[in-house]
């Protein structure tokens, strides 16, 4: 999972329409406006990443996620801020996420996931660094309610951690090469060596 740093504003162009139009719910929105918006939010999350599941998305395969929900959230239902591009796969990330919320969920526009997880790397699961408390409750809520230890995920974290290892023995100098997928995985994996 990914902190995503926000740039300083929302686009201009979402400002402009927010400013001439009465935004009552979600469909008040154009679709080409959402095309602007979850552009501008693919360009500021790392090698445009899911930042919950890190799956690299694109303008056609990923939806913008209100991270806390619209239906319990409603005056930040245009608060650039309270978004995010997510991917569309079924059952995980958002789609798992769905509609609920609650205070344990580790907002990555606020927090850093990254102080909250490491990786099993034998199985590709993702697990809390903490073994009681607060932190750790966040962090087993965060992972089972968008599912991030599915086993799709699972498996190819397996395969990437299979690969990065193989390759980093042979170039102990130079990962530079080395494809960038799973950037909090690399960065863990590289802290490791």
């Amino acid at each position: 999972m990914l902190k995503v740093n926000k740039k300083k504003s929302e686009p201009e162009e979402f400002t402009k329409y927010k400013s001439k139009h009465k935004i009552i719910n979600w469909d008040s929105f154009t679709p080409e406006i959402k095309q602007v918006l979850k552009q501008y939010l693919l360009e500021e999350q790392e090698n445009s990443c899911c930042p919950y599941c890190e799956i690299e998305i694109h303008l056609e395969d990923s939806h913008i996620e209100h991270i806390k929900t619209k239906d319990k959230f409603p005056k930040l239902l245009a608060d650039y801020n309270n978004f995010i591009a997510c991917c569309l796969e079924k059952k995980i990330c958002g789609d798992s996420k769905a509609s609920k919320w609650s205070e344990l969920f580790i907002n990555p526009v606020i927090e850093d996931p990254e102080d909250y997880f490491e990786y099993d790397i034998k199985t590709g699961k993702i697990i809390s660094i903490f073994k009681e408390g607060n932190r750790h409750e966040k962090a087993k809520y965060t992972i089972n309610l968008l599912n991030l230890n599915d086993n799709r995920l699972c498996e190819i974290r397996k395969k990437y951690i299979f690969e990065f290892l193989s390759y980093s023995k042979n170039n102990k100098y130079s990962l530079n090469n080395f494809p960038v997928k799973f950037p909090s995985l690399r960065r863990y994996l590289e802290g490791r060596l």
